[in-house]
C-alpha cells in the first residue's frame, strides 16, 4: 500500500482577488445576460429557484422532482424551500430519468424538475426542456459539478452552480443562481451578512491549507486518519442561505477568470485504459445525446456487476489512485435521508446504477504513471476473475 494518494476531486483555490465592477458583467456575459446571485452555496441557490419556482405557481403542495440517484443536497434545498423532494427513477442504462416514472410523476402539484449533470456527463435539458413547457413547469439545471470553460445554450429556466471543496471553480465556499431574463424574477444580490462558514472558508489561510493538503503525500496521510469523514456522503439539513455580499465577489471573479483560461486535466489521460476496459466490460457512464465533458469532474465509470465495482475501487484504493464509489447508494438510502423521502420507491434503475458506478480522477495530478498501474490492476483482477 502506498502512502501518497490522489484526492478523488482536485482544483486549486485561487488566491488572487479581482475588482468588484466586473463580477456581474462577466457571469452575466458568459450566461447570456441573464441576472446572477451569488449565494453561500450552491445547495441555498438551489433552494431559493426552487422557492421561486413554487411562488410561480398556486398549488398549495408544490413538488419537485429530483433524480433518484444523487447528492442528498438536493432533498436539504427542496425542505427548506418548503417543497416536496418526488424522486424519480434514472434509465436502466445511462444517465437521465426514466422517461416512463418521469411523465407518470408529473401532477398538478409539480413546479419544477430538476436537471442534474452529473460530474459532466451531461443532464439531458433539451429533453427536459420539452417536457416542462408542455406541462408548464420549471426547468432547473443544477450544474452544481460541471462549469464549461466556454459559452453554451443553458435551457433551463434556473441554472445553479457551486464553488465549494471539489467542485469545478473551487473557492471552499458559494454558489450561484443564474436566473430568468425577466428581471422581475431575478433575486437581490446582496446583503449586508456574510455567513459565517463561507468567512471562514474565504481566509487565505484556509485556502492554502487545502492546497497544501490535497496534494499526494498529504492526502495520503489525511485520508487515512480516523475521524475525517473523508468520502462519507450523509444528508445535512441546509443551514446557511444568505447571498454574499458585494466585498466576496472580487475572489468569484478572479476565480471566474483563471478557470476559464486553465483548462483541468483532460479524460484524454485515461484514453488507452478506457479503450482496453470497454472490451472487458467497463463502460464511461453516459447522457445520450448529451456529449460528455472533456474535462469532466471524474471520471464516471460503470464496472459489470457490484461485486467487480467493488474490487476495483479496493484495489484502486491500496494503490492510491482515488477512486471513488461516489454516492454508493439511491438518495432515497443515503444515511440520515429524512423519512418522506425513505419512504419512495423501490427505484431499481437508481440502485442498479449505485452499485455499478465507480470514479477515478482527471485533475493536474494525475500522470501517465497513474493510468498505468491502474491498467495494470485491472489486467491482473480480470485473469484471477477468469482463472479456474
Amino acid at each position: 500500500m502506498t502512502l501518497s494518494a490522489l484526492p478523488p476531486v482536485r482544483r486549486a483555490v485561487p488566491l488572487s482577488r479581482g475588482r468588484i465592477a466586473a463580477t456581474r458583467p462577466a457571469f452575466a456575459e458568459f450566461f447570456g445576460g441573464r441576472p446572477t446571485a451569488f449565494y453561500a452555496s450552491g445547495t441555498a441557490s438551489l433552494s431559493r429557484a426552487m422557492a421561486e419556482c413554487a411562488a410561480q405557481h398556486p398549488t398549495l403542495s408544490p413538488e419537485v422532482i429530483l433524480p433518484a440517484y444523487g447528492c442528498p443536497d438536493l432533498v436539504a434545498a427542496c425542505l427548506h424551500a418548503s417543497v416536496h423532494p418526488r424522486l424519480v427513477d434514472v434509465a436502466p442504462s445511462g444517465w437521465k430519468y426514466d422517461s416512463a416514472g418521469l411523465e407518470s410523476s408529473i401532477s398538478r402539484n409539480t413546479v419544477a424538475i430538476v436537471a442534474v449533470n452529473l460530474l459532466g456527463v451531461g443532464d439531458d435539458a433539451d429533453a427536459l426542456r420539452n417536457i416542462c413547457d408542455r406541462h408548464h413547469i420549471s426547468l432547473i439545471q443544477d450544474s452544481a459539478q460541471y462549469l464549461p470553460r466556454e459559452p453554451c445554450a443553458w435551457p433551463g429556466d434556473y441554472v445553479i452552480l457551486s464553488f465549494g471543496r471539489g467542485k469545478p471553480m473551487n473557492l471552499l465556499y458559494g454558489g450561484a443562481l443564474i436566473g430568468p431574463r425577466a428581471p422581475g424574477n431575478q433575486p437581490p444580490l446582496s446583503t449586508p451578512r456574510f455567513p459565517l462558514q463561507a468567512r471562514l472558508r474565504a481566509t487565505p489561510v484556509a485556502a492554502l491549507a487545502f492546497n497544501l493538503l490535497t496534494g499526494p503525500r498529504a492526502y495520503g496521510i489525511v485520508s487515512r486518519l480516523p475521524g475525517t469523514g473523508l468520502g462519507e456522503v450523509v444528508y445535512k439539513p441546509l443551514v446557511d442561505t444568505a447571498p454574499l455580499p458585494e466585498h466576496a465577489w472580487p475572489r468569484i471573479n478572479a476565480a471566474f477568470a483563471t478557470y476559464r483560461l486553465q483548462a483541468s486535466y483532460s479524460r484524454d489521460i485515461w484514453g488507452p485504459a478506457l479503450e482496453e476496459w470497454r472490451r472487458l466490460g467497463i463502460e464511461p457512464l453516459q447522457c445520450p445525446p448529451c456529449p460528455s465533458s472533456a474535462e469532466p469532474l471524474r471520471l464516471a465509470l460503470l464496472a459489470p456487476s457490484r461485486a467487480a465495482r467493488d474490487d476495483l475501487v479496493g484495489c484502486f484504493g491500496q494503490a492510491g489512485l482515488g477512486a471513488s464509489r461516489f454516492y454508493g447508494l439511491p438518495l432515497a438510502r443515503l444515511p440520515g435521508t429524512p423519512e418522506t423521502v425513505q419512504r419512495q420507491g423501490p427505484f431499481p434503475g437508481a440502485s442498479a446504477l449505485a452499485d455499478r458506478l465507480f470514479t477515478l480522477p482527471t485533475h493536474r495530478l494525475v500522470t501517465p504513471q497513474s493510468v498505468g498501474i491502474a491498467r495494470n490492476i485491472v489486467a491482473q483482477l480480470w485473469r484471477s476473475r477468469s482463472a479456474p
